[in-house]
């Protein structure tokens, strides 16, 4: 633990600049104070007791709601296959709608069944390469082979042909508004069946199965296969927390704001042609959100509390999430024309900063004050 310590004392920034990049927070008196290491005193059961939590109100109702939303996909794509229409287009792709946002609640869970079997690359292949997803799709369907729809054969297949980004190439790339081909329409149900069949198992594994992650994480020690204590269980849940602000601010931002308006990338925008790459943001935020304060339980900020060795440090990071969201909310879409427009591109400007300064604070201050270091291994473009 000391070790942890000393080197997030090395890395901490002043708390003072972190209020200062966090526009709009108006805070700065709150960010002064220093930050206490000899109060920390978090011991086994604080971890548990949010670990607990985050399980029963955070993690397992998303994943459910993903599964409910993946099997109504399903059965939209049933209904627009046995009579393909405007209307029964319209319905699927508001099932696709439905689905994107129950995913983009749960993508920060980088552990867990998710992670088996490469279920999340299955599920959501982003960031790709340009256009890979389209081109992969698209001789998918030039070669028109039965074979590879075939069930093993398909989840076996590249994970570029198997998630939601490839349906989206499907219900609005080139000949989406056409009567569909056989073939095409196997792929679409094969994709929805996919991941249909993927979220199911993610909840059954979270509840029992074979691998009861929820008594995983309610059960570390030496022969737990992941978490020898409930502190590494509850760093996991911290590393989802910090990535997930990465992966907005440096995957779904930074590409296509670019460093000014001149070199904006708008090409880059996720989800460009249902329109929801700000929806993808906010989605994304709210739900880190709600792992930070909890969801009718306590969350990670719950420890801040608990540690006592910076008493205005809760506060404030809840207030830096709530501004955060309503920045990303008040910005008008779509992405891909708001960092192009002088008006608009303010307001993205505004949401990246924010986002650095949520980093930094987690950084130089929640980590220190609760034991939890960031670690290495996450994208740092700050």
């Amino acid at each position: 633990m000391s070790r942890s310590l000393q080197t997030l004392r090395r890395l901490a920034l002043p708390a003072a600049l972190a209020a200062a990049l966090l526009a709009g927070l108006q805070a700065a008196r709150a960010t002064e104070a220093p930050v206490s290491l000899a109060a920390v005193a978090l011991g086994e059961a604080d971890y548990q007791r949010v670990n607990d939590a985050l399980v029963q109100h955070h993690v397992v109702p998303r994943y459910q709601v993903m599964a409910a939303a993946m099997a109504a996909l399903d059965a939209a794509a049933g209904r627009y296959c046995a009579a393909p229409g405007a209307g029964t287009l319209a319905a699927l792709r508001a099932a696709d709608e439905a689905a994107v946002d129950a995913w983009m609640g749960v993508q920060h869970l980088h552990f867990g069944p998710v992670e088996l079997f490469m279920r999340s690359y299955r599920l959501y292949f982003w960031p790709q390469g340009r256009g890979r997803i389209a081109q992969a799709t698209g001789e998918l369907l030039a070669a028109a082979d039965p074979a590879s729809l075939e069930e093993q054969h398909f989840r076996n297949a590249s994970t570029a042909i198997q998630g939601l980004p490839a349906l989206e190439v499907l219900l609005y790339g080139e000949g989406a508004e056409e009567t569909p081909s056989a073939f095409r329409c196997a792929l679409l149900t094969r994709i929805a069946c996919n991941m249909k069949a993927m979220a199911a198992d993610i909840v059954e594994e979270w509840q029992g199965g074979k691998i009861d992650f929820a008594r995983t994480v309610a059960e570390p020690g030496p022969d737990n296969p992941y978490f020898e204590s409930a502190e590494e269980a509850t760093l996991a849940f911290f590393q989802s927390l910090y990535n997930g602000l990465e992966l907005i601010s440096d995957a779904r931002l930074k590409p296509v704001a670019g460093a000014s308006i001149e070199k904006a990338k708008p090409a880059l925008a996720e989800s460009r042609a249902p329109g929801r790459s700000l929806r993808n943001v906010v989605v994304n935020l709210e739900a880190l959100q709600g792992l930070y304060e909890g969801e009718g339980g306590p969350g990670l900020g719950d420890l801040a509390v608990r540690s006592g060795a910076d008493p205005k440090l809760e506060p404030l990071l809840r207030k830096a999430f709530r501004l955060t969201v309503e920045t990303a909310k008040g910005i008008e879409p779509p992405l891909a024309e708001a960092v192009v427009d002088p008006k608009r591109r303010k307001a993205v400007d505004k949401l990246l900063t924010q986002l650095v300064a949520i980093k930094q604070i987690l950084r130089s201050r929640f980590s220190p004050a609760t034991g939890l270091p960031i670690g290495f291994n996450a994208m740092d473009g700050d």
